[in-house]
């Protein structure tokens, strides 16, 4: 049973991303680059996040203390991701498939949430997934009934999304100055992050529902600002 535990949670965690990743990135080798450097990115802010952690340690055991500077890390390193990435652009487009093609950046964008997202959720989950093969199973403490590693893998699988979708309104807010882009993937980034504290409180009854409906509401309300975005793109250059 454990056994089928661990290669469930697998599926449902990194699944959906990784045929995403194999469907549109990995048949481009530039796309692949780009999402191992965004990748590193991400750990140069764990990296960071890890250090001050290390460093306040009246704050260690205080989950909503840790997310305030770990997710504004994450979000400087993305800005900073964006300029190497707009420095390059040119040379990136050079070796394109479609040089001239203004929709370069999006896929770049997205390849980069891509490499942010996956990472994210090796390095959060992996863990709890190695416990899932037992001998024993741990079950959530708001939802006394269902798995931990059930519900931290739709978690793990719902943030790897998001930062596809983050980097993406992200990429768009940085080109335009669009300061309400920018605030939404912070704000949104944070609320994400707090909802999933929902999942440990035993006084929220069936708070990883909760956590995980909110946290599927703002995914759809990000992937729609994504469509617009690229729809908007699209008739720019009808």
């Amino acid at each position: 049973m454990t056994l089928l535990t661990f290669f469930g949670c697998t599926l449902t965690a990194y699944g959906p991303s990784l045929a995403i990743f194999f469907g549109f990135v990995a048949p481009n080798p530039q796309l692949v680059i780009l999402m191992v450097s965004s990748a590193f990115f991400w750990l140069l802010s764990l990296l960071l996040a890890s250090a001050i952690w290390f460093i306040a340690t009246n704050s260690r055991n205080t989950y909503t203390s840790t997310i305030i500077y770990t997710v504004l890390l994450q979000e400087l390193f993305r800005w900073l991701l964006y300029l190497l990435i707009n420095r390059a652009e040119e040379g990136l487009n050079m070796v394109a498939k479609h040089p001239k093609s203004q929709f370069n950046r999006s896929g770049y964008a997205f390849s980069a949430g891509m490499g942010f997202g996956l990472m994210f959720g090796i390095i959060s989950y992996i863990t709890q997934l190695v416990q899932a093969l037992g001998p024993g199973v741990l079950m959530c403490a708001s939802c006394p009934s269902i798995s931990l590693y059930f519900i931290s893998a739709i978690t793990t699988c719902i943030f790897i999304l998001h930062h596809c979708a983050w980097m993406m309104i992200s990429f768009t807010g940085f080109t335009q100055r669009s300061y309400a882009r920018i605030l939404w993937v912070l704000i949104t980034h944070y609320g994400a992050s707090y909802l999933t504290l929902l999942n440990s409180n035993t006084n929220v009854n069936l708070g990883c529902a909760y956590s995980i409906m909110g946290n599927v509401v703002l995914l759809i309300a990000s992937v729609i600002i994504v469509v617009a975005d690229v729809r908007n793109l699209h008739q720019k250059l009808a």
